[in-house]
């Protein structure tokens, strides 16, 4: 586990390399998935600017929502609101509001302009995740098969035993759907298809994968907050299939 990388006399967080490498590289691929709907650069920016920062704002909230029973009972630990901690469907859920609100202000069209993000938001992610287990974070169940991962001893996961690699086969599963997404969008003619294909797949890809995780999350009955989330995922990108959210927006759109 590296947490930190240590250059000369500077620390810097891994994961916060990651995080910039993910969004340096989803901003240099909507330069080219922009060109699917003829979007201008600039505006394909500026939309992945709006659903950065409300994805940002977003992570951060749910994470306060699903640790506010920990901040309760041990105070202490709330100064891990700025230290970290932040959950991603509260990003996703952020920067599609954000998004929104960016096409609504000028008018434009949100199913095109989602289309050109979601495979810059699978790139993204998947470098996320290379962060997340260099950070330790979203480790994996006790595991001792095939590409097991042991922590150091004082790591933030157990040390000493074998842990399934949750973060990294999430991070393989998003490069390889990247790829497929620019693939869908290519040859898709529907706007809103792409959405709508990577809400409902990642959706199920992490419903799964949420069973093989083990580090403290929030739960509610069977499922963990994530996989209810999920759920609630896939709904939306049935609907981006059945194109709900066009026709609610289609009397704004301008040509």
């Amino acid at each position: 586990m590296y947490p930190i990388i240590r250059f000369f006399n500077f620390s810097i967080p891994t994961f916060g390399i990651f995080f910039l490498l993910g969004v340096g590289s989803a901003f240099l691929l909507a330069i080219f998935t922009a060109r699917k709907y003829e979007i201008p650069t600039m505006d394909a920016m500026f939309f992945g600017l709006f659903g950065i920062i409300g994805g940002i704002v977003g992570a951060k909230l749910l994470y306060i929502i699903v640790a506010l029973p920990t901040f309760i009972t041990h105070p202490e630990t709330i100064i891990l609101i700025f230290t970290g901690g932040t959950v991603f469907y509260g990003g996703l859920i952020g920067g599609i509001l954000s998004g929104f609100l960016y096409t609504a202000i000028y008018r434009l069209k949100p199913v095109e302009y989602f289309d050109m993000a979601v495979p810059c938001l699978a790139l993204a992610q998947g470098f996320g995740r290379i962060g997340c287990f260099f950070n330790g974070c979203c480790y994996g169940a006790p595991y001792e098969g095939f590409c097991s991962v042991t922590y150091p001893v004082g790591s933030y996961p157990p040390s000493g035993i074998g842990l399934f690699p949750a973060q990294l086969v999430e991070s393989l599963f998003l490069f390889i759907l990247t790829v497929v997404l620019l693939w869908v969008l290519k040859k898709s003619k529907t706007p809103g298809f792409t959405t709508g294909f990577y809400l409902i797949v990642y959706g199920i890809f992490r419903f799964i994968n949420e069973f093989f995780r083990s580090d403290p999350r929030g739960s509610f009955l069977f499922f963990s907050t994530s996989q209810w989330i999920s759920l609630f995922v896939i709904t939306l990108g049935i609907l981006f299939l059945l194109k709900i959210p066009q026709k609610l927006y289609e009397k704004n759109w301008k040509k």
